[in-house]
């Protein structure tokens, strides 16, 4: 008896044929339904904040606000938030000369204006000042001190300037942090890239400790996030098919908190572990390599030493950073020799530090790839084995393991955090 299956991919999909007796179970995040009326939902959360005076009475006629919202390579449905959110804001006084909306990309690339406009709706792009910030612009940053950590913080000057900051954002799986949302909008978000690298150069502490919000790099941009005055935050947690299921509005901190605990349920699943393999989507992270690798990252846990895992990842933006790429072309560097090149701030150390990872899974597993937008010599010389369709890679993995194997299919592997049973 077999079992088809078919893996996001790309515009499209992958088909997929196991043995049933092979297939330990096909793991994604809980279904839970998208609320009938997102426009509802979102005033619901901000006419009911948490620990915070709505957002009517909070800001005043004449003060000047900044809203950030995270980047293009994000699911967060900001087009449908700002609306509710600007209306409240003029209804209370304040004036669309006041209010600048700033995307917060950390270390992404700047959006094409087709993609900010997609971000934010026709309507506040042609009506509301959009800027986009850049962490390697130092003219734009400001200073703000040291944090406990001995990390220097600067942070976009519009947000330091503005009177009041005002965050949207999402809630789910993140490999460096335990999960987005709450400071995160802040720092890696309008952050200048120095202080991302100081805060970022902890993430190796928590390495195969997915969605723990406790790790070090978490602690330190939080500290950092701390320095600057977040208002008012809208987080909201999605649904499996990445529409908007609960809005959470008010204190930062109590947003996430509240927020996290939904989106533990949602994307923590149980699952066995010792595996031989694992096939995992980056969807829906798999505009480029940099961010489809989580999908190995949360996988990563559950199969044995000397065991495969499988990534599906269409990657139409190539590695996303010729940076990146350059760090991962030696298949031959070890771990620690990522950690050099985060000593030395050698590139990005977000680019290192994700480099660190996946020289230590690959030491003790062997990484397959099915992608259409990285030339396969490219992938083979960062230590990846391109397949030419999902299928030749499970016949692969039968051969690899024998007729007992046992595998495991995320459907969703970027945003599905498997748990230990």
């Amino acid at each position: 008896m077999y079992r088809e299956l078919n893996l996001p991919y790309g515009a499209g999909e992958a088909p997929l044929r196991l043995p049933a007796q092979n297939l330990a179970g096909v793991f994604a995040p809980q279904a839970v339904p998208a609320c009938e009326d997102p426009r509802v939902e979102i005033q619901r959360a901000l006419f009911n904040p948490f620990n915070s005076p709505p957002l009517s009475e909070l800001v005043k006629a004449g003060e000047r606000v900044v809203i950030l919202v995270d980047d293009h390579t994000r699911s967060t449905p900001a087009a449908l938030i700002l609306p509710p959110v600007l209306e409240t804001l003029t209804r209370g006084g304040t004036r669309l000369e006041d209010v600048t909306i700033l995307v917060t990309h950390g270390t992404h690339r700047l959006s094409s204006e087709a993609e900010v406009r997609q971000k934010v709706g026709d309507f506040v792009y042609d009506n509301f000042r959009v800027e986009q910030h850049n962490s390697e612009d130092e003219a734009s940053l400001v200073y703000l001190g040291l944090t406990r950590y001995g990390t220097p913080v600067w942070v976009n000057r519009l947000v330091v300037e503005a009177q009041r900051c005002i965050g949207i954002g999402h809630i789910g799986p993140s490999p460096y942090a335990g999960y987005s949302g709450g400071a995160k909008l802040i720092v890696p978000g309008v952050a200048g890239l120095d202080t991302i690298n100081m805060t970022h150069e902890l993430v190796p502490l928590g390495f195969r400790q997915a969605g723990r919000v406790d790790v070090p790099c978490r602690l330190s941009l939080e500290a950092a996030a701390a320095l600057v005055k977040l208002d008012f935050l809208i987080d909201v947690v999605l649904s499996q098919d990445e529409r908007l299921a609960r809005a959470f509005a008010g204190s930062p901190q109590s947003v996430f908190q509240a927020g996290l605990a939904l989106a533990r349920q949602v994307y923590e699943v149980a699952c066995p572990t010792e595996l031989d393999a694992a096939i995992t989507s980056a969807y829906p992270y798999e505009i480029d390599l940099y961010q489809a690798l989580r999908a190995i990252e949360f996988a990563d846990a559950h199969v044995r030493q000397g065991g495969s895992i499988l990534l599906v990842a269409a990657c139409p933006e190539g590695w996303g950073d010729a940076q990146f790429q350059a760090l991962m072309a030696d298949r031959a560097r070890k771990p620690e020799d990522y950690l050099r090149d985060v000593a030395r701030r050698n590139g990005k150390v977000t680019f290192s530090v994700l480099g660190y990872a996946v020289a230590r899974i690959r030491s003790e597993k062997k990484l397959y790839i099915l992608s259409e937008g990285i030339p396969r010599a490219e992938l083979s010389a960062a230590g990846f084995h391109p397949l030419d369709t999902l299928q030749q890679g499970a016949e692969l993995l039968a051969g690899e393991y024998g007729p007992q194997y046992r595998v495991a299919v995320f459907p969703k592997g970027a945003t599905t955090v498997p748990v230990a049973p």
